[in-house]
Order: C-alpha cells, then structure tokens, then sequence
C-alpha cells in the first residue's frame, strides 16, 4: 500500500512561515492527527497535502503512485447549490470511484440525509451539508483521505454516525485529521502539532 512522506515541507503567509521543515510520514492505518493553535496553519497543511495548495518549501512523496486524487471534507469547502442531492452523489462519484463494499446513499440514509436526496443543497442546513461533505470524502476510492475539524456543524447522532463509518473506510488508507478536539482523532495513532509562527 502506498506511503505518504512529508519532506522539509514549509508554507508562509504574508510573509511569515506557518510551518516549516516539517518531515513525517503517512502510514495506511495508522492515521495522523494535525493540532495546534488557531493560525498554526493545520488547514493550509490538508490544503498542500490535497495539492490545492502549492507549499514554498519541500514536496510531498509517495512510496508507489496513490490510487485516486486526495479526498478532502472541510467546513470552508462549498459545495454547489443548484445541485441536488443525488445530481451531486452522481456527478462526484462519477468522477472519483466509490470505494469498495459502501453505497453513499445507504450511508446518508444512516447519517438522516436519503429523505432529502430530491432537495437542492442551497436549502440543505449546515450540519446536512457536512455530513454530505463526509460522505463525499469518506466513500471516495483514494489512497489520501483528509478530514478539517470532522465533527463541525453535526449533531450527535451526526459525531456518532461519522465515528462508526470512519474505521471502516480508512484502515487501508492513509489517513489525517486537522483538529485540536481528541474525540475528533480518536482513530488517529500519530500526533503532528504545529507551533504556528515561531514553530
């Protein structure tokens, strides 16, 4: 299975280094968790990491080529509004393979989301859009699955859905999680914190 490495990798932000000469690897499995401070640049880290972001110094390496593009859920990511429900489910795994075993709308279906898959995702509330968000990453067939802050805007039902889906999609993935919350990153067996700009 591949292997993700960090090499030396450094990002700055108006002139000031967020992190730097950061070196760790990726196991499938494993999991890594990013903590520390607001500003410490834990969402820019899963930005580069994703390859929506290019980082100023290092590179991100892989064992052997990673199966799909990076899986991502975010609160900051939009998801597109006229869409609905299913046209999304549709057109994102008509692009990204769904992994294995799962079928996303039995998973919305668990997660309280399948009565509403005829409703536009303009109209969708904020806990129903980040569940969808999850979903997305989570059943994407990818060899890099990449969770900002996971328990944002859900309930908890929605925290105990995510917690019992999590183990099952990623013990052959490499898996990481931006939080400073433990119960976020339970699953996670490696620990990366960020000291922000002195760091």
């Amino acid at each position: 299975m591949p292997v993700c490495q960090l090499e030396s990798i450094g990002k700055q932000f108006r002139g000031q280094w967020l992190f730097q000469n950061l070196n760790t690897r990726i196991e499938p499995g494993t999991g890594l968790a990013i903590t520390g401070p607001n500003g410490s640049g834990k969402s820019t880290l899963l930005l580069c990491l994703a390859e929506l972001v290019r980082p100023d110094l290092g590179q991100v390496q892989w064992s052997e080529p990673p199966k799909g593009r990076p899986a991502l859920a975010a609160p900051s990511m939009e998801l597109p509004g006229e869409f609905t429900l299913r046209e999304l489910l549709d057109f994102h795994f008509g692009l990204n393979p769904i992994l294995a075993g799962f079928d996303p709308f039995l998973e919305l279906e668990a997660s309280g989301l399948r009565a509403s898959s005829s409703l536009q995702i303009r109209h969708f509330s904020s806990g129903m859009t980040q569940k969808l968000r999850l979903v997305l990453a989570l059943l994407s067939d990818s060899s890099l699955l990449l969770l900002d802050e996971p328990h944002s805007h859900l309930d908890a039902h929605g925290q105990n859905w995510f917690q019992a889906l999590l183990p099952k999609v990623s013990h052959n993935r490499c898996l990481v999680i931006a939080s400073n919350d433990p119960t976020e990153y339970s699953h996670c067996g490696e620990l990366l914190v960020l000291q922000g700009h002195n760091g």
